[in-house]
């Protein structure tokens, strides 16, 4: 049977950036394609989509029902995401979230050149594990974990089990570098979908889409 009536999605898409000063920062190199392929398809499939989308990431296509609101830091994400969740019935969560960020903020101004620069690190809040602890019983999360790929399959079971998600995207490191992507999705009832390897990623985005219901439903 099906796991909830999908009707509005949330999607996150990009990498956030920690600031160091006015003018640097700590980040990652996600260029944000999937989530946007993801936003778009499935606004063309006919869900209502809000799109979170990280700096240096390009905006997908204009569309009525595709709403792109921007972010920035880890804390950002998190403020936008517990505004816009209530509202919506599912969470995939394919933006690549710091997990640290520097220690009692950023310094203000630039910081000058020097011989050494030593920066201390706090870890950031775990968004998706936050939201999936108060999710109501009508609202679902997909997650996604990027891993060696001698570590996805156990990474990603232990991700997904943690953070009480209910299915998780396992692909390799080489897919940000990459215009494919060879997947598995685990489901919390303890099926594997997988589409063929070595996808285009416009039509990984396209399976995934297209098989939600399936992904999302219990045995």
């Amino acid at each position: 049977m099906i796991a909830t009536n999908l009707t509005h999605l949330l999607i996150t898409a990009g990498g956030t950036v920690e600031p160091l000063d006015d003018v640097r920062f700590i980040g990652n190199r996600s260029s944000g394609q999937l989530g946007c392929l993801l936003a778009q398809t499935a606004a063309a499939q006919s869900y209502e989509v809000t799109l979170l989308l990280g700096p240096n990431t390009v905006n997908p296509p204009c569309h009525p029902r595709l709403n792109t609101i921007p972010f920035s830091s880890t804390r950002d994400l998190s403020a936008k995401l517990k505004e816009l969740w209530p509202s919506h019935a599912l969470l995939i969560m394919a933006a690549a979230v710091a997990d640290f960020t520097p220690k009692g903020g950023h310094t203000n101004g630039k910081i000058r050149r020097g011989n050494s620069l030593t920066i201390e690190m706090a870890p950031t809040d775990d968004i998706v594990a936050d939201l999936a602890s108060t999710k109501r019983t009508d609202q679902r999360i997909i997650g996604f974990a990027l891993e060696e790929p001698d570590e996805l399959h156990t990474a990603a079971i232990s991700k997904l089990q943690r953070k009480k998600l209910d299915a998780i995207v396992a692909n390799p490191l080489v897919t940000m570098e990459s215009q494919t992507i060879t997947a598995t999705v685990f489901c919390k009832d303890g099926r594997e979908l997988s589409p063929h390897p070595q996808l285009q990623k416009s039509h990984f985005a396209k399976w995934l889409i297209e098989h939600l219901n399936e992904i999302l439903s219990t045995t």
